[in-house]
C-alpha cells in the first residue's frame, strides 16, 4: 500500500514495508441510528443496541444492552457485522476515540449515533490491528488533540475519524505485532494477579501477627 499523506505529513520513521494513510483510505466509517426519532407509519421493529457505555478499549462491554425501535428498510444500514471496529465519539477527555471489536455476541444488534462504526475495505487489512493502534498511546494522542473539549468532556465527528493518520504494516505484520502485543499483555495480567495473590496473603499474614500479639498482652 501506498503512502496517500502530503509530502509534509510523511513519516520517515516507518519501516520501508509500511505506509501511513488516511483511516478513509482503508475503511469505510458510518455513525449509527439516532435514538427518539419519529418513525410514522414505516413498519418497524425492536433491537438492540450499542451504546458509549458498552464500548471500552479492547472490550465489548454486554453487562446492560438496551433496545430501540427502527424502520425495517434501515436495518441493512445500521447492523452490525463481525470484526466491525467500534469507536466512542466522546466522554471524559481520556477515553475518547476508545476502540473495540465486535465479534457478533448479539444476532443483529446496532450501533448508537455516538458509537462509530468502520469496516475494511480490504481483506489485507485488519480490524484488530487498528484496534490495538487506535487504543495505544500514540492513537490516543490524535484523538486527545484533535478533540473538542470542555471541562472535563471531550468529542470527536466522524471526519477526524477517516481523517486519522494510520500506519499501515503488510498483514503478516500486522498479525505478528498483534500477537506478540497479546502476548505481553497476558503476561502483564499474570503477573498482576500473582501481585495481588502476594499483597493479600501478605495482608493475612499481618492480620494474624497484629491478632497474636493482641491476645498475648
Amino acid at each position: 500500500m501506498k503512502n496517500t499523506l502530503p509530502a509534509d505529513e510523511a513519516d520517515d520513521s516507518l519501516p520501508l514495508s509500511w505506509s501511513r494513510v488516511r483511516f478513509e483510505d482503508i475503511a469505510l466509517t458510518a455513525g449509527g441510528v439516532t435514538l427518539g426519532r419519529k418513525l410514522g407509519d414505516r413498519n418497524t421493529v425492536t433491537l438492540s443496541y450499542l451504546r458509549v457505555a458498552n464500548v471500552k478499549r479492547g472490550e465489548i462491554d454486554l453487562g446492560i444492552i438496551k433496545e430501540v425501535s427502527i424502520a425495517e428498510d434501515e436495518i441493512d444500514r445500521y447492523a452490525l457485522r463481525k470484526n466491525d471496529l467500534l469507536m466512542t465519539e466522546g466522554g471524559d477527555w481520556d477515553k475518547v476515540g476508545r476502540a473495540a471489536i465486535w465479534e457478533g455476541q448479539i444476532p443483529t444488534c446496532l450501533h448508537q449515533n455516538h458509537v462509530f462504526r468502520s469496516r475494511m475495505r480490504s481483506t489485507e487489512i485488519s480490524p484488530v490491528w487498528f484496534e490495538r493502534y487506535f487504543n495505544s498511546p500514540e492513537g490516543r494522542r490524535y484523538f486527545e488533540s484533535a478533540s473538542k473539549q470542555t471541562t472535563n468532556l471531550a468529542s470527536i465527528n466522524m471526519r477526524q475519524v477517516r481523517g486519522c493518520p494510520v500506519p499501515v504494516p503488510p498483514l503478516a505484520e500486522q498479525r505478528r505485532i498483534v500477537a506478540k502485543v497479546d502476548e505481553l499483555m497476558a503476561s502483564v495480567d499474570a503477573l498482576e494477579t500473582q501481585l495481588a495473590t502476594a499483597r493479600a496473603v501478605g495482608q493475612n499474614f499481618a492480620d494474624a501477627v497484629v491478632n497474636e500479639l493482641t491476645e498475648a498482652a
